[in-house]
Parts: C-alpha cells; sequence; structure tokens
C-alpha cells in the first residue's frame, strides 16, 4: 500500500458525504463518527483480505486471501464497493473506482451499517476501538515471533483459527457462571448416638469426627465435576486450564477477542440484506406506457405491471458497471440483467436467477395485463418562427444556399439592428405556418402508422411524405395531412404505386423533434415512436393498424410483419404482447426481421387491432373462421441463448407482489438502501433498507439460507402487519380467512416497529418472534433433502413448524454444532472429554478429528468427544498419536 497516497475524500466526495449524512440524520438515523477513506482495488483487497482492518498479525492465511480477492477482480468475478467497520468512530473504506452514484449509494449503506452496530444488543458489548485493538494484536504477536520464531507462532496460530468458533456467543448476554465459587456449606459429622449427655464426649470423640468429617470431604469432592457444568467457551476453559506457555496462552486470548467480535456479524446477516436490476434500456410495462426502467427510476409517480395487475413503484436504484447476462427466448424475447437478477418460471411459483438459467430452460412471459398510459400525449411543441440573418462575409469566399442560412441561424435579432452595413435579410422571410393538433389521438396515430411503414422524412429535399401500391392508404394519408395539419399534398402515380409528397419543414421539425422520427435512409434504425409507446390502448391500436397495412401480411401463414429494423420489431412484439398477442420474432436471410402472429393470438389481432385494408383485413378473416379451433397457448418461453457483458443496471421496488413485467418477461424486484438519496417523502418500507440492512448475495446455494429472499420479505411481512394491525389477541383468535385477508385497522406502526426490532432481535430471535404460518404459506417454505434411492433434491415437508425448526437449526449457532467441555478429568486419568449436543447439525467426521488433533496439541493430554451418530452414541478419542473410536450410551 502506497504510505504517501492521501486516503481523505476529495472536495466532491466530502460535499456528498454531507448531503447524504443529512438526509441519514433527517430520517432519524443515529450513528458514530463516520470517517471515509478512499482506496484502489489493490489496496482495499488488501484491507478486506486483514477482515476490514488495516493492521492484523502475521499469518499465511491473510496473503491467501488477498490472492483470492484480487483474482476475482482481475478475471471480472467480483468487485468490492464498499466496508465498514464496527467501531467508534467508525471507519468506511470507498472504492476509488466507483462513480459518484456509486459513492452515494455505499454512503446511505453504511450509514444504515453504523446505526445498526450502534443500537442492536447483539452489538453492545463489543470493543468500540477495535481498530486500535487490532494494532495492539498485531504488535503483541509480532513480538512473540521475535522471541520464539516464526514457524512456533504460525503453527500455533493454525490450531487456534481451527478453534475460534468454540466460543460461547451468547456469553456476553447471559450470566452463565458465577465470578465466585459458591461457597460450600461445612459437612456436619452427628456421630453415634448417645443417650446421656455427659457420655457424648466418649462415645464420639473429637478425634473420631474429624476423621469421619474428612472422609465425607473427600468423598464430596471426589464426586465434584471438573468443571461443574458443561462449558461451552471452549477456548476460555483452555485458557484458565491448559498447560500451555505464556507466549501461547497470549495468542489464543487474542484469537478469542477477535472471534468475540466477528460474532455479532455472523448473528444478524438476515436482518441486513440485498439487490438485484436490469439494463437501463429494458423497457417495462407501466402507467406512463411502455418505457424503460431508466425512465421508471427518473419518475416520481408511477405504477408497473406485475404480469397480472398494476403496482406501484416506491422505490429505485442504480449501480455501475455490473456484470451482466443477456438471454435469449425462443420467440425473440431479450431482457439483460445483473447475474444475480431473477425471472418467472412457468409454475408461476419459482424463481430463477440469469446467471442459473441454461439453455433449454423455460421461463414465464407476460404482456402488461392491459396496464396502459390512461391519457392521450399532449404536444406541446411550437414552430419556430425563423426569420433568416446573414452577417457580412468575404466576398471572395463563395457561399450556398445551405451556408447562407446555417450563418444567418447563428445571429440574432440585436446583430440585425447595428445596420444593413453589418448585416442584412435573405428572401427567405418566415416560414409558412401549420396546425399543431393538441395531443397525440387516433388520427395522429395512424399518421405515424403510415409514415414508419412506407414514409420518409427528407432534410434535403425538405419534404416527407408515402410511397404505397394501395390507393386507399394513399388517400387516406392525404386525408389526415389535411386535417390534422392544414397541408395539401401532391400525389402521383408511378409505375402502379401512389408517391404522396408533403412540403413542410415545419412538419418535419415536429415529427422529429416532438415524436421522435428519424430522417433519411434509415430503415434499420425507425423505431416506435416514443408518444406512440406513451399512448393509450386505443391510440396504440390504431399505430398498429396503420403500420400492418404498410408492412404487413395476412394469409394462410397468420399475421407477418416484415421490417428491416431490430428495435422496431422488439418494440411492436411487446405492443402485441400487452394486447394478449403472441407473437415469434425472428432473423430472415434477407436480414429483415419478421414477427409472425399465429393460431389464437391472430385471432385476438382480428379483434384488437385488425387492418384498415379491405383486403388484408378479408385474408385475416378467412384465417381465423377456416380454423374451427385454436391450439391452447402457453404463455412460456425457452432459453435458447445466453450471453456475458458489463453494464449500468438498474432497480426498482414494487409494492405488494415484488415483481413487475418487462421486456416480456416476469422480474423480481430486490430492496435496498436508496432511501436517503431520493430524497422523497419518508415511508415505512424505506427505513427498512436503509437502517438495517447491508449488501449481500442473493443467490441460494444449495443447503444454506438465502438471506436475500427471507430477511426481505420478512422485513415487508412486519412492517405490513403492523401498519395493518395484524397482530394482538383479535387478530390471533380470528378464524375467518376472509377477514383475516382483509384485515386493515390503518395503524401505521410500521415504522416504529421496525426500528424497535432492529434494536432488539438477532437472526435467530427475528425468525423465532416474526415468522408465522401466514408469512410461510405466503412464500410457499418447504423443507428439503435429498432422496439416496431417487438419487436428487426433494420437497420433505410443507408444515410450518417444521419449516421453522430447520430454518432455527440452520441459524443456531452460525449452523454449526454446538460443542461443550463436559469433563476435564475423563475416567480420572487428566482426558479432556468434549461433548457434541445433537440438536439436528452431525458433525462432519474429518473435521472433527482434525479438531481433535489440535486441541490435544493445546491440552498435551488426549481428547475425546461425544456424539451420535446413526441415531447411535460415538465416542471419537486421539491420544497424540492415533484416533479411536467406540460405541457408548449417550
Amino acid at each position: 500500500m502506497n504510505e504517501n497516497k492521501t486516503t481523505a475524500l476529495p472536495p466532491h466526495l466530502l460535499d456528498l458525504r454531507r448531503e447524504v449524512e443529512g438526509y441519514a440524520k433527517g430520517f432519524g438515523l443515529d450513528f458514530y463518527e463516520t470517517i471515509f477513506e478512499v482506496l484502489g482495488y489493490d489496496e482495499i483487497n488488501m484491507v478486506a483480505a486483514y477482515g476490514g482492518f488495516p493492521n492484523r498479525y502475521p499469518h499465511w492465511r491473510f496473503g491467501m486471501d488477498y490472492e483470492q480477492l484480487s483474482k476475482g477482480y482481475e478475471y471480472g468475478l467480483s468487485k468490492i464497493y464498499e466496508m465498514v467497520i464496527n467501531n467508534d468512530p467508525s471507519y468506511a473504506y470507498l472504492l476509488e473506482s466507483n462513480m459518484d452514484v456509486d459513492q452515494k449509494l455505499v454512503m446511505a449503506h453504511v450509514f444504515g451499517h453504523v446505526d445498526f452496530f450502534k443500537h442492536n444488543f447483539s452489538f453492545r458489548h463489543t470493543n468500540r476501538k477495535m481498530m486500535d485493538e487490532m494494532a495492539n494484536h498485531a504488535t503483541r504477536v509480532r513480538r512473540i515471533v521475535d522471541k520464539v520464531g516464526l514457524e512456533l507462532v504460525e503453527t500455533f496460530i493454525d490450531r487456534s483459527l481451527s478453534l475460534e468458533n468454540l466460543i460461547d456467543q451468547h456469553s456476553q448476554h447471559i450470566k452463565r457462571r458465577n465470578d465466585k465459587d459458591e461457597e460450600e456449606q461445612p459437612i456436619e459429622v452427628h456421630g453415634f448416638k448417645a443417650d446421656r449427655e455427659y457420655m457424648r464426649q466418649f462415645i464420639n470423640p473429637k478425634e473420631f469426627l474429624d476423621e469421619q468429617r474428612k472422609k465425607l470431604e473427600d468423598e464430596r469432592a471426589a464426586k465434584k465435576k471438573f468443571p461443574e457444568r458443561p462449558e461451552r467457551d471452549v477456548l476460555l476453559f483452555l485458557l484458565e486450564n491448559a498447560p500451555m506457555e505464556r507466549w501461547e496462552a497470549d495468542i489464543l486470548s487474542l484469537m478469542r477477542e477477535e472471534a468475540y467480535y466477528f460474532a455479532p456479524q455472523g448473528q444478524t446477516k438476515i436482518i441486513n440484506e440485498g439487490w438485484a436490476c436490469i439494463i437501463r434500456n429494458s423497457p417495462v410495462f407501466s402507467s406512463l406506457g411502455i418505457v424503460t426502467i431508466e425512465d421508471i427510476v427518473a419518475a416520481d409517480k408511477v405504477k408497473v405491471s406485475d404480469g397480472r395487475s398494476a403496482r406501484s413503484v416506491y422505490d429505485r436504484n442504480v449501480i455501475c458497471n455490473q456484470s451482466t447476462i443477456t438471454v435469449r427466448s425462443r420467440r425473440g424475447l431479450k431482457i439483460t440483467g445483473s447475474r444475480n437478477h431473477r425471472l418467472l418460471l412457468p409454475d408461476g411459483e419459482t424463481w430463477r436467477r440469469l446467471d442459473e438459467l441454461a439453455v433449454g430452460d423455460h421461463v414465464a412471459i407476460s404482456g402488461g395485463a392491459g396496464l396502459w398510459a390512461k391519457d392521450e400525449v399532449g404536444i406541446a411543441w411550437l414552430p419556430d418562427e425563423r426569420i433568416r440573418w446573414i452577417g457580412d462575409f468575404d466576398p471572395a469566399v463563395e457561399l450556398t444556399g445551405a451556408t447562407y442560412r446555417n450563418a444567418a441561424l447563428a445571429l440574432e435579432p440585436q446583430d440585425w439592428a447595428k445596420g444593413s452595413a453589418h448585416t442584412r435579410k435573405l428572401l427567405y422571410g418566415r416560414r409558412k405556418t401549420i396546425r399543431i393538433p393538441e395531443r397525440v389521438d387516433t388520427r395522429v396515430a395512424q399518421f405515424c402508422g403510415y409514415l414508419v411503414g412506407d414514409g420518409h422524412i427528407s432534410r434535403v429535399k425538405r419534404e416527407l411524405g408515402l410511397t404505397s401500391g394501395d390507393e386507399p392508404q394513399a388517400q387516406a394519408f392525404s386525408e389526415l395531412a389535411y386535417e390534422l395539419f392544414g397541408l395539401l399534398t401532391r400525389a402521383t402515380l408511378v409505375e402502379n404505386r401512389w408517391r404522396v409528397i408533403i412540403h413542410s419543414e415545419t412538419l418535419s421539425d415536429l415529427l422529429v423533434e416532438e415524436l421522435g422520427f428519424t430522417t433519411g435512409p434509415s430503415a434499420r434504425e425507425k423505431q416506435v415512436p416514443k408518444a406512440i409507446l406513451r399512448s393509450p390502448k386505443h391510440v396504440v391500436a390504431a399505430f398498429l393498424r396503420a403500420y400492418f397495412d404498410c408492412d404487413g401480411y395476412a394469409g394462410k401463414a397468420g399475421v407477418i410483419l416484415s421490417t428491416s429494423s431490430e428495435v422496431m420489431s422488439e418494440q411492436v412484439q411487446l405492443l402485441l404482447l400487452n394486447f394478449g398477442i403472441l407473437s415469434r420474432r425472428r432473423l430472415q436471410k434477407d436480414e429483415c426481421w419478421h414477427v409472425q402472429i399465429l393460431g389464437k393470438s391472430a385471432e385476438v389481432f382480428l379483434h384488437e387491432i385488425g387492418f384498415g385494408l379491405d383486403r388484408k383485413q378479408a385474408a385475416l378473416n378467412e384465417y381465423v373462421t377456416q380454423r374451427r379451433w385454436f391450439k391452447a397457448e402457453k404463455w412460456e418461453d425457452e432459453i435458447v441463448s445466453i450471453e456475458h457483458g458489463r453494464a449500468d443496471v438498474y432497480d426498482i421496488s414494487v409494492e405488494g407482489t415484488h415483481r413487475y413485467a418487462a421486456a416480456g418477461f416476469i422480474n423480481h424486484n430486490s430492496f435496498w438502501h436508496s432511501t436517503i438519496m431520493t430524497q422523497k417523502a419518508l415511508k415505512d418500507h424505506e427505513i427498512i433498507d436503509y437502517a438495517d440492512h447491508h449488501s449481500g448475495t442473493m443467490g441460494t446455494r444449495p443447503g444454506a439460507i438465502n438471506p436475500y429472499k427471507l430477511g426481505i420479505e420478512l422485513w415487508r411481512h412486519i412492517e405490513d402487519r403492523w401498519n395493518k394491525g395484524r397482530f394482538g389477541k383479535e387478530y390471533d383468535e380470528c378464524d375467518d380467512l376472509r377477514a383475516r385477508r382483509a384485515w386493515d385497522k390503518k395503524l401505521g406502526l410500521g415504522r416504529q416497529k421496525i426500528f424497535e426490532v432492529r434494536k432488539h432481535y438477532n437472526d435467530v430471535t427475528f425468525i423465532d418472534e416474526f415468522l408465522t404460518a401466514d408469512f410461510a404459506a405466503e412464500q410457499k417454505l418447504f423443507v428439503y433433502g435429498f432422496n439416496e434411492k431417487g438419487n436428487r433434491w426433494e420437497i420433505l415437508d410443507r408444515e410450518f413448524q417444521k419449516v421453522k425448526r430447520k430454518l432455527l437449526q440452520q441459524l443456531t449457532n452460525f449452523g454449526q454444532p454446538i460443542i461443550e467441555v463436559v469433563d476435564g478429568n475423563f475416567e480420572n486419568r487428566g482426558e479432556l472429554l468434549l461433548a457434541h449436543r445433537h440438536d439436528g447439525v452431525d458433525l462432519r467426521v474429518d473435521y472433527a478429528k482434525d479438531t481433535l488433533v489440535n486441541l490435544q496439541a493445546i491440552w498435551r493430554r488426549p481428547v475425546a468427544i461425544v456424539t451420535r451418530m446413526d441415531g447411535k452414541g460415538v465416542l471419537m478419542r486421539f491420544d497424540g498419536r492415533d484416533h479411536a473410536d467406540r460405541k457408548v450410551d449417550y
């Protein structure tokens, strides 16, 4: 690491930090002072290899971790955006190559973390000066290395690290043993019975009573256990009782201290989670029309389709330079998203990440379920009432007409006021005015459909027009030009094709600048005008009807649209989806794209859109009526190709179902921490992701919990319950399912409850308290396992209590076996006996044997552990040379 390089925030990041911090405090977040530093990717990998601290004790595992992180970054497999340390003041590291929008997101993320560190009970007993303590640990270990040598120290650290999880993670909150041993009651010895008092000293002399008392005390001491009760903090027991050298005890004690520091972070993973997204130009079905997700992110209030109904968007995010995957389907649909972005499968329940999809897999497809823009798009465009001017020029330079016009446009009226000696007016004067429609209605849409299909706009010739072999179409175009814009056309018949020409630069400007048309020979660049994409259903239908009149076919092959523009074919296919029309998009040998509609979808096209030309409408009607029935259509598609890349990705959070229809697929949204940036009115669900969760993996590995899915959905469940009053005796005793589903007392307590949960719960208590039968049913949770006979993974049970018990087993003690010291003098031979408290988590025999080897090296005597295997008690023992097993009652 370059020690001379400054890591302080540059001025523009300081401004961003002040902005984000102000938002955080405004939302009620309370955090320690936070110091941000900017590091390069190599430097941040060094710090990450040290567990987030700039200085650690010398050991080979840190170098191994650094090498792994560096290779991951170089190969594009991983990237660290930030790190934050639980300390007072807290330290956070920003990646130097992040864009400013990333830095703002990271800062918001960090303040949420630090608020959580400060207030959650799990972190209450952690060392808030751990940055200094880690440096002290490094100094202590280096001094020991100087005294006894690196090899001995590294070997002992290896052994200690294999035991670092043998701590009692709850000992900071539960007092399991007294600081001082309880005073034992003295033993009373009564001796033999004496009938007379004066005979007592002769029958029970003092020497006899003392002898009997000592005998009883020896028996009690022999029966006394060591330790008196099972000791879960194995490292503490070793520190107090193992025959270690002083330097060994010193190293083991600092290992134990660090293990307790990191333990709360492992206990609160589910409370803090994640994100996923798609690229900026992904089309989304929304109340604004079919717009890109970039437009959705920029909009204030918008609803999107979840494939069934309209849902409000309540949060947005942008993440730059992410690894992406593009999947294409057999019908021609495609979507590009981050590797962990998820699509819905045909069963309507299962989600799969993009990096888990394979060629041949099937996914669900969908339109916008009839969600269209509500209002016709207004036209606020005003023509440029230009007066052409020209300035003085060198008489020796010959100027063309075009150059005259360009020079004139560069002048202002005040230049003309300087007099004719300086400037002079051109002959062209003002443009001819045209009528401007107030909105994009069905007539404007029809005109646009004709112009996109068989029309052209020429800036060079200052004209636009239509070329068609159908006289009714040419006549309709001419009539629309006059009705809409007050312009007369010139129509001529050339070789059985009608050419309709309009001379108006103002109309060309309107179409290009306001409606998004292209000019010149641009057949491969044509697109559906943005105003049409943002229009209501009836307007879109009018556009498509006119467009299909131009470039569409109807006959025995159904309906086929042919276009040279790939983008145009994609947009038309999505528009058709929103009408409930399935199509197949393919590239032909002539490099044109065909969008083909067959079967039942052709019948829907006939009724919803149809053709304006009688001959094509008749052909389509014949195709439909000649078939007595159509094969049922499946709204699913097969993945045919997968590509990898990098891009900025955009994300939204959707109320209720947390999914949205985009690019023809059903996409799962995420839940993240951009609330501070949005500068919106505070909402309960925004506080969840802001205050209490950190970024992490979204994917689910085999046999592991998906903390994103479980944690975020459970946060939302809590928020919804306390907002609607779905808690308490009255709700719990309600047996009417309809009443429970409709239950809404509008209490609005979600925000308050979320902050309460953030303070008082960890993962285990979070799941135990708030995972309800309703939530398990809603999320379709189940227990699964491997069927050895069938050689496959299978669902074992959906019963709520079993699901909850399995989750708690995986979270308790980090899902690791609970190990306790039960006897430090096993069989009266000074051996150490451990016990595995079997609660559903089995021991891995290979791990257990390696651990026994390291324990024996520290205990200096044989060590053993008793556990259960296949329902039977087993004692595993290592004596320093050999491993041995035997059956025991346990």
